[in-house]
């Protein structure tokens, strides 16, 4: 019986990390800090590797090394931040009162928070990397919505996943995927919100804009710990 609520309570706490709400929320803090990172601190991704890949490459081939380097830390450190949520989620105390996705939820919100104190004063690469490092854990944390893969940091697998699903609907007749095309739109809604509010609030916010993504991140604790409580 003990064994079969255990299995109840992991189940209930696995879907709310999947509700929609929770990755609407979480794609627009994605799309918050590549804005971020891209604006206030030297035209680096936080999240989006792929342009910083290509970033370096270009600054590499046309010899501008300094420029180069920028790139070579945040990728770096996005790499660190998966190995690092790889380890928390498998070796995190199960049957406590705080789950692992919490646990990392918490970890990213106090380190971004940290890291906009020192906006002004720490140099560029050294806070494109953290918050390259944090990006990683959450994209690393939150892979599913509702049992479909997605990503709340980056957008172009959610692209290919709607494109898939409106070919599904329209040319092979399956009404089923309706409402993963209506979740998959919202959560590309959603990032692209993110960058867009990160542009206009750091018009007034500056290096602090950053601290929204707390925000939103603590609004996500809370949506979380309230389902868990319900259970």
């Amino acid at each position: 019986m003990e064994k079969s609520l255990s299995s109840v309570k992991s189940k209930s706490e696995f879907v709310v990390h999947e509700s929609l709400p929770v990755g609407i929320l979480l794609a627009m803090a994605g799309g918050f800090l590549d804005a971020y990172t891209y604006l206030f601190h030297g035209e680096v991704f936080a999240s989006m590797q792929s342009g910083n890949v290509i970033l370096l490459g270009i600054n590499l081939s046309t010899r501008q090394f300094e420029q180069a380097f920028r790139y070579l830390p945040p990728i770096f450190m996005f790499l660190v931040g998966i190995v690092v949520t790889n380890y928390l989620q498998h070796h995190f105390p199960t049957g406590g009162w705080i789950v692992w996705q919490n646990a990392a939820l918490i970890f990213e919100a106090i380190g971004i928070l940290v890291l906009g104190f020192f906006a002004r004063s720490l140099p560029n690469v050294m806070i494109d990397s953290g918050l390259s490092f944090f990006a990683a854990i959450q994209y690393a944390a939150y892979r599913r919505l509702a049992g479909m893969p997605y990503a709340t940091t980056m957008t172009t697998g959610n692209l290919r996943s709607l494109a898939d699903y409106v070919y599904m609907r329209w040319f092979k007749k399956d009404r089923s995927v309706t409402p993963k095309i209506i979740s998959i739109s919202l959560i590309i809604g959603g990032f692209f919100f993110g960058a867009v509010l990160s542009s206009l609030l750091g018009i007034f916010l500056f290096h602090r804009t950053i601290w929204v993504v707390s925000g939103i991140l603590a609004l996500v604790l809370g949506i979380t710990i309230h389902h868990q409580n319900k259970q």
